[in-house]
């Protein structure tokens, strides 16, 4: 099975690259069967080019709407569509889509793995990951750190959120619990005065620079407990459950994506939800965290210092017995199997 995939170390979907094609190709050959990045919320094929006789489609998403235009053809166009996430899986279903199934991205506990605390050992540490955009809710986590960093002043905030995509960093203007104005500036930067000017001090936020990601786990194991309040993912973030695979508990939304790797033994789950349509930026409906639970449940983390350690051991355990790569290629690969033993090629044209 060839895979056709973006390849690196320091974005999602390169990492997903990376490990589902080293693990695959250690699988037994299947001629005329590629697995694909799809990209574009018309789920068409990372590289075109690499078209097969038979074709199974990866997918991530969160524009609902805008998918669900292009979902029935798609259905017809793939021999397999694979989401990341139940909640993608339910959508496509939902707009007729019969061949599709869910595989989550896996955690490589080699790397991920549960340490001691490294560093800052009297200050709580709060992490918080992914790319700053509205739609992982950095703005939610800058709103409630500011009240909780007011009340504790050991507390502190570990960000790694840089950003290489200047038009994701500007949907943050869509936010209605911060100030952001989006500028032509350097990343760092307009993180670093995006906290200042929303009443972060300076010297309580820690700002991480673009790694790879096998130097993550030491700024995990710098934290006490990360907070993810995203409003929307289509696969189980990659980010979180590999915090989580270090033996680290979280603050997290529990809808869409991470539904599929959040519960109450393994978080603390936020359950109070609006509904937004940010139109312009999602052409779909997003949960909105509520800013006071957030704040609840740091209070409630940072006074119960061995739920932390009790829950961390339960998302070692979920993370490790769950999400693992080989296992998502051996899937991958049976399904590619399943496909060459129907012989049923549909008869579609090849996407453009």
């Amino acid at each position: 099975m060839k895979v056709s995939m973006p390849r690196g170390r320091a974005h999602g979907w390169g990492i997903a690259g990376e490990y589902l094609a080293r693990e695959i190709s250690a699988l037994p050959p299947l001629e005329g069967v590629t697995l694909h990045c799809m990209r574009g919320n018309d789920l068409q094929p990372f590289e075109p080019e690499e078209w097969n006789r038979f074709n199974i489609g990866y997918c991530f998403f969160e524009d609902a709407i805008s998918v669900l235009r292009h979902a029935r053809e798609a259905g017809r166009r793939w021999d397999m569509i694979v989401t990341g996430s139940r909640w993608c899986e339910y959508q496509l279903r939902s707009a007729g889509v019969r061949n599709c199934a869910t595989i989550l991205q896996g955690v490589d506990s080699d790397i991920f793995y549960p340490g001691v605390k490294a560093g800052n050992h009297d200050s709580f540490v709060i992490f918080s990951g992914g790319k700053f955009e509205v739609r992982k809710g950095q703005d939610i986590v800058i709103s409630a750190m500011r009240e909780f960093m007011a009340r504790h002043d050991d507390v502190l905030i570990s960000c790694a959120w840089h950003n290489q995509w200047p038009f994701s960093m500007a949907t943050m203007e869509l936010s209605n619990v911060i100030n952001y104005r989006h500028k032509d500036m350097d990343c760092s930067l307009m993180l670093r005065e995006t906290l200042t000017d929303n009443g972060i001090p300076a010297d309580r936020a820690i700002l991480h620079p673009p790694l790879d990601n096998s130097m993550m786990r030491d700024i995990y194991l710098s934290s006490d407990i990360g907070l993810f309040p995203n409003r929307c993912e289509g696969g189980n973030n990659m980010v979180m459950c590999e915090y989580m695979a270090c033996g680290r508990t979280v603050i997290a939304s529990d809808m869409t994506g991470h539904n599929d790797i959040i519960t109450v033994e393994n978080a603390f789950p936020l359950t109070r939800y609006g509904i937004r349509h940010y139109r312009h930026a999602a052409e779909g409906f997003w949960f909105e965290p509520d800013v006071g639970e957030v704040l609840d449940l740091l209070e409630k983390a940072y006074h119960d210092r061995s739920a932390l350690r009790k829950k961390g051991l339960r998302a070692v355990i979920d993370t490790v017995s769950r999400l693992s790569w080989s296992e998502a290629a051996k899937r991958f690969h049976a399904i590619g199997r399943n496909i060459l033993k129907q012989g049923n090629r549909r008869a579609f044209p090849v996407p453009m």
